[in-house]
Parts: C-alpha cells; sequence; structure tokens
C-alpha cells in the first residue's frame, strides 16, 4: 500500500507514524539460531515485554507436523534485526489437536494448507522470548544464569529486573520499566469490541528489506478491507495477494491506531484478501493452554498479559527520558476523541489503573457493572468472555454515546474501585493487601479529579457512588453535667454511623434527648438502634462488617463483645453475641477532632509500618511505655472504672497509643501470677505467626480465636478487648 508521506496532514502522518510502529514491533517466526532450516515459519507481534502474539498454526509445518512446540524445543524469532531464541508457552488450540485438524498433505499445495487452516480455531498462541548469554546462545529453559541480557533489548517488568513473579507487586511497589530502543516496541492492542473495521492494514515480516533500506516499511505493510465475519474470523478484502508467511502478523486499525486481530490465512492463491482472527479470542486464553515444561503467566494468563500490555504503554508515554512518540501520541494526533472527551489519554491512564486492581471475584460483575452505567439491565450486550475490569471499559466503547462518554467511564470506573474495595475488604480475592488498597485509592482519586470536567449534575452522580461500608460505628460521648441536682453520676448520648475507610463516615442514628441517660440507658438504646444497621451494612457489603465501639477512657474495659445482636431481621432470630460473629474493636471517644492528633497519627503510622509488630507484655511501673513503633501492649491487670487503673488508659491514650490489647476482667492485684505468664504466651501463639510477628489483619484474626473461645467456654481470647484506633480513619469532628 502507499503509505501517507511526513508531510501531509497531522492525522495522515500520525497514520505513518502508526505503521512504522507496527511494523517495527511484527516480527518473524523461523527454526532456533543456528538450526539448518532456514525458512520463514510465520510472523507475529510483540504485544508486551517478552511476549510476541502470532497463530497456532505457525508451529505445524505445511505436511501436517508438529515444529517448535516439544518441551525444551526453541524457535527462533527476528527482531530488532537480529534473531533471538523464543519458546512457545501458550497455544490455542493445543498443538496435537491444531495439527489433528490441519490433517497431513504429502503434496503441500497452498489451496489444500489454506483450507487447512480455516479447520483450526481460535489460532492464537503466545511466544516468550529468553535472555541470551554473552556468547549469544540461548539460556534455554531456565532463567538467565552468569552474564545474561534479554533477547529483546529491554528488561521485563519483572524477572530480570525486579526479581518477581507476576502478580506479586502492585504498580505502587513495581519499578519502572527500562527504557525500550526504538525498532522493538509492543503494539497497542484494542480493548474494543466492533463487529466492523473502516480502515485497517495487515503487516507481514516476510520479505521486509533489511536494515537501512528505505522502503522498509512498505514491504511489510498491505491495505485491507472488513469484509465480514464468519464466526470467530474477520473476513477481509486485499487488493493483492497476502504473502506466504504472514500468519500471525498484526491486524493494525488506522482509524483507530491499535491492533484488532492477527492474520490467519490468505484466499487460493492469485486472488487478494484472506481471514484474520479478532483479538477478541484472546479472552479465553487460560492455563489450559500452557505447553508442558512452559513457566506460563499464572493462574490468570489473559489477565497478566494485558496488565504487562497496559503497564508498559503507560510508562513508555510517561517516561521522563523518553523523546520519542508513543502509540498514545498518535492515536490523540488521529482527530477529534471519538467519544467526546474521553480520549487516548484517559484510555492509557484508566487502563494502567485497573491492570493494578485485583481481579473481579466473578466476571459477570463486569457485565453488571456495565449494564449500571447503560441503565439497561436486562439487555445482553453481544459480548463475550468479559474476563477483567479493562473488558468492561472495552465494552463501553461500543456502547457508550458520545455525549455521555465521559460520564460514563468515570461512573464505571468508580464502581469498579468499589467493588474492588469491598473484595479487599471481604478477603475475597488473591490480590489483598497494602498494594491492591493503594491501587483502588490511586483509582479514585483520579476519577475524582477528571470528574471535575463534568457538568453538575453527572460530577453529584460519580461522586454519589461510595464503596460498601467496611464498619458500623458507635460513639458514647459523655456529657457535662447539665442539672446539679444530678450530683456526680456521668450522663452519656450516642451516636451510630456506617464507616466506608478512610475518614468517610454517615451518621444513621442518634440519641435525640437532650439530656442523655446512664451509661446503662445509653447502652440498652444503642442496642436496639444497632441491629438493623449491621444487618443493612453487611447485606450491601456481602460481608460481616467490623463493629468499632469509640468509649471514654473509664469504659474501655466494657465487654462489648458480649452484645447480644439478632442474627437476622426475624422475630425470632437467634441473639449470639457479637464477638462470635464480627471482628468487635474500641476506639477512643475524645479523639474526635476535624484532624488526627499529630502523636496518635504518628504512632499509627508508625505501628502499621514498622516491619515487624509484636505483643509486649504490658504492667507496673511503665504500664507499655517504650513498646517501640511495632510494640503492642498487651494488658492482664484490670483496667476501666472501678479498677483504680482507669488514670492508666488516659496516660496511653494521651502518649498516642494507637493498639492495645487488655481484659475485661484483669486481676486486681499487682503482682501476676502462673495465670498471666500462661495468658501472654497463649495469646502471642494465637495472634502471631512462628516468628512472633502479630498478623496484619489483627481484629479479624483476634476475631477468629475469641469465637472458638466463647462458643468452646474456655481460652483466654474469650474475654480480650482490641484497641484499635486508626488514625487513617479517624472519626472526625461530631463523633
Amino acid at each position: 500500500m502507499r503509505v501517507p508521506n511526513e508531510g501531509g496532514e497531522a492525522a495522515d502522518y500520525a497514520r505513518y507514524q502508526l505503521c512504522k510502529l507496527a511494523a517495527a514491533a511484527t516480527v518473524d517466526i523461523r527454526a532456533a539460531p543456528g538450526s539448518e532450516d532456514g525458512s520463514l515459519w510465520g510472523s507475529g507481534c510483540l504485544v508486551a515485554p517478552e511476549w510476541v502474539l502470532t497463530c497456532a498454526h505457525v508451529f505445524v509445518h505445511p505436511d501436517g507436523w508438529r515444529r517448535g512446540t516439544a518441551p525444551g524445543e526453541l524457535i527462533g524469532v527476528v527482531v530488532g534485526g537480529r534473531t533471538v531464541p523464543g519458546r512457545v508457552e501458550y497455544s490455542m488450540p493445543s498443538p496435537d489437536s491444531t495439527a489433528a485438524r490441519m490433517g497431513r498433505d504429502p503434496e503441500v499445495r497452498d489451496e489444500a494448507f489454506a483450507e487447512a487452516v480455516m479447520r483450526v480455531g481460535p489460532d492464537l498462541a503466545l511466544v516468550r522470548l529468553l535472555p541470551v548469554r554473552a556468547d549469544g546462545a540461548g539460556a534455554g529453559m531456565g532463567a538467565p544464569g552468569g552474564e545474561a541480557r534479554y533477547g529483546l533489548p529491554y528488561a521485563a517488568l519483572f524477572g530480570a529486573q525486579t526479581g518477581v513473579q507476576p502478580g506479586a507487586q502492585s504498580g505502587a511497589e513495581r519499578g519502572h520499566p527500562a527504557k525500550p530502543p526504538a525498532g522493538s516496541e509492543p503494539v497497542w492492542l484494542g480493548d474494543r469490541y466492533d463487529d466492523f473495521l473502516d480502515q485497517a492494514v495487515l503487516l507481514s515480516a516476510h520479505g521486509r528489506a533489511g536494515a537501512g533500506s528505505a522502503d522498509g516499511a512498505d514491504a511489510a505493510l498491505l491495505s485491507a478491507e472488513f469484509a465480514g465475519r464468519n464466526g470467530q474470523q474477520i473476513l477481509l478484502g486485499t487488493p493483492t495477494p497476502i504473502r506466504k508467511g504472514a500468519s500471525g502478523g498484526p491486524v493494525l486499525h488506522l482509524g483507530r491506531g491499535e491492533v484488532v486481530g492477527v492474520v490467519k490465512a490468505r484466499y487460493r492463491s492469485g486472488t487478494g484478501g484472506g481471514t484474520a482472527v479478532s483479538l477478541d479470542e484472546l479472552h479465553a486464553l487460560s492455563p489450559e493452554h500452557l505447553l508442558p515444561g512452559a513457566t506460563g503467566l499464572g493462574p490468570e494468563p489473559y489477565r497478566e498479559l494485558m496488565r504487562l500490555h497496559d503497564a508498559w504503554h503507560w510508562h513508555r508515554h510517561h517516561g521522563i527520558d523518553d523523546e520519542r512518540t508513543s502509540w498514545t501520541d498518535l492515536q490523540r494526533a488521529l482527530g477529534p476523541a471519538r467519544f467526546g472527551a474521553w480520549g487516548a489519554l484517559d484510555r492509557l491512564s484508566a487502563l494502567w489503573r485497573l491492570a493494578d486492581l485485583p481481579a473481579p471475584r466473578d466476571p459477570e460483575v463486569v457485565e453488571r457493572l456495565v449494564h449500571q452505567v447503560l441503565d439497561i439491565q436486562g439487555r445482553p450486550l453481544g459480548a463475550r468472555r468479559l474476563r477483567d475490569w479493562r473488558d468492561g471499559h472495552g465494552l463501553l466503547h461500543r456502547q457508550a454515546a458520545p455525549e455521555r462518554a465521559l460520564r460514563d467511564m468515570l461512573l464505571y470506573l468508580k464502581l469498579v474501585a468499589r467493588e474492588a474495595a469491598a473484595d479487599i475488604g471481604a478477603g475475597s480475592g488473591a490480590g489483598e493487601g497494602p498494594g491492591a488498597r493503594a491501587a483502588v485509592e490511586s483509582l479514585e482519586a483520579w476519577v475524582a479529579e477528571r470528574a471535575g470536567e463534568l457538568p453538575p449534575r453527572q460530577r453529584q452522580e460519580i461522586r454519589a457512588v461510595r464503596r460498601a461500608p467496611v464498619s458500623v460505628l458507635v460513639t458514647f460521648d459523655k456529657l457535662p453535667f447539665l442539672d446539679p441536682a444530678a450530683g456526680s453520676v456521668p450522663r452519656y448520648n450516642w451516636t451510630v454511623r456506617r464507616g466506608y475507610g478512610k475518614g468517610e463516615w454517615e451518621h444513621v442514628a442518634l440519641d435525640q434527648s437532650y439530656a442523655g441517660g446512664s451509661f446503662e440507658e445509653a447502652e440498652s438504646q444503642v442496642l436496639q438502634a444497632l441491629a438493623p444497621q449491621l444487618l443493612g451494612a453487611d447485606a450491601e457489603a456481602q460481608t460481616r462488617v467490623r463493629l468499632e465501639v469509640a468509649l471514654p477512657e473509664e469504659r474501655q474495659a466494657q465487654p462489648t463483645y458480649r452484645w447480644e445482636l439478632p442474627a437476622s431481621g426475624r422475630a425470632t432470630a437467634a441473639r449470639p453475641p457479637a464477638g462470635t460473629v464480627r471482628a468487635v474493636v474500641h476506639r477512643d471517644a475524645a479523639r474526635a477532632g476535624p484532624e488526627p492528633e499529630p502523636l496518635w497519627r504518628d504512632r499509627w503510622r508508625r505501628m502499621s509500618r514498622a516491619p515487624r509488630q509484636r505483643l509486649v507484655r504490658a504492667g507496673p511501673p511503665g504500664w507499655g511505655r517504650g513498646a517501640g513503633d511495632g510494640g503492642v501492649p498487651v494488658f492482664c491487670h484490670a483496667l476501666g472504672e472501678g479498677s483504680g487503673r482507669a488514670a492508666v488508659v488516659g496516660q496511653l491514650l494521651d502518649e498516642g497509643t494507637a493498639v492495645a490489647l487488655w481484659r475485661a476482667g484483669g486481676h486486681e492485684g499487682q503482682e501476676c501470677g502462673a495465670e498471666c505468664a500462661a495468658y501472654h504466651e497463649e495469646l502471642a501463639a494465637l495472634l502471631t505467626d512462628g516468628a512472633g510477628t502479630v498478623l496484619r489483619d489483627l481484629p479479624e484474626r483476634l476475631h477468629e480465636v475469641r469465637r472458638e473461645a466463647l462458643e468452646s467456654g474456655r481460652g483466654c481470647a474469650a474475654d480480650v478487648i482490641l484497641f484499635y484506633d486508626d488514625a487513617d480513619d479517624a472519626i472526625g469532628a461530631g463523633g
């Protein structure tokens, strides 16, 4: 085809540059380096660091025999002007199935081979590029040893550069990928679901001119027109025949600046046109397609591949020391955004952030959120295999109305953040942890910033989407003496709030009286108001939310974990102790200012960030002081009102203590006996790992051991109170 010249309009020049980028990412697939077989097997394209996408039938010889897919067998991939070793890791279908469907034809006629290829589906394969030793030989099946460099002239996001396995770190914890050289960058894989193509070119490695040739790009390109679909295959019309060896080469959509498929087969000799495999088929990639002996991409290979792809393109575009034009630059230059205010840069940022979230707990969640955004519940969308959050974004590209594109995309992302946060809170995802939580917060912050461009009504719609509740908070506030006749009897009022994390609270019930009541009266009123709020929050979060109780210092020994609350809304529902149903923690009712008190905030953050938290036995005269950044004081003495030691709690809180453990029924005497030693030893065994480190989710862990202790009627955890005052989730003013 005739490539637009550099002197044309901006969009033509962008298409010209896109063709150059795609041509540079198109590779030859051949026999392993050093093999006597010098024939071209097919084409492929770089789709992520170290990964090449091609067709499965490329690894079947035209006579029907397998090649390049036996355990330990390597192939050759010509990338960046040199041949590097590779290994076929995934095949869809398997090599045996591919060969069986193609059959064997000793005469190897072009027509017979093309017809045989048409029987293979979905016909995709992934090749991993392997390290190359300093002497140029392949490193084989293992990791590089000694002096080694990667076959690609840039390091992978994982492995050689970071030394971690896929999925082990979030984007906030991963290093920036190394700067890739020109001429060997991954293509941009489209995420949209379309039934049509308009402008497209096919790229083939076969016949490309050598390095330095002025027409090198021309030799790899062939214009194409969409001619329909045949099941899994895209039908293409071309002005001239597709070259031999084009199978596996990318199909570049010039109108959007993204690869939408790979070339599959040409029609019979002498005629133009052929077929391509849509990228939609890649969604089916799963561990069952992993070949024996291959290392693969983990339990979710499609998701991991797209995560590597999206992260690479984000870092490539935002590279501080990289002045080269990126795929996103060229996509932006193609013309006005097709979907209104949602442009290529928005898509890049969104996909990068989505890549760091834990995977959806169920693919149906993705479709449900898209239905919710478009308000078309119950109507089929015609999309298949919505495996990941990215797929929902792509589906909205097809369904969203231009005038609502920014609203629809941001609403979808906000809903995704809410779902991911709920999964992390429920402990249902493999990606839960500080990195996953940071990824959710990053996405929410970015959505909030972009929503500033929306009209007021749409902006408010985005803001109204909140995470599912993670807790219900009860606060008992001690009132000043309002009536001298009341003497010295303290009076209290109370509030109940839902918590959504990071200091976001919603009042749902409160004491309507002016003068309050005794603590016992306030507690009785709370138990009546609390049950429906807990059950409602549980239903919305789809898990048992945490019960947090903020108390004055003299009431911190109150056994709130024994509150008997109905297990359901039924009139005859069982009323088990709260501590057997959910995590229960205490907080300080006096820490209710607009901002966390500096000493408390500092103690909390030093505690939570300490490399090792440990239980520290607390008693007179120090009462837990000097426990250090990672120390959690544990008391066996009686504390609180009536113990004579209420001042101890006040002193601890004045010092900024954020986490501590004490007994509801601790001993009165100063001296500890053998029972105390056994208590501390047993508690340490229950709440710490083998190295003595406190487990990360201390409230949930204590709930588990407390439930066992309360149900069995024995065990030290039955009467333990956990003081857990999260300064990053402060109660705030008015608590």
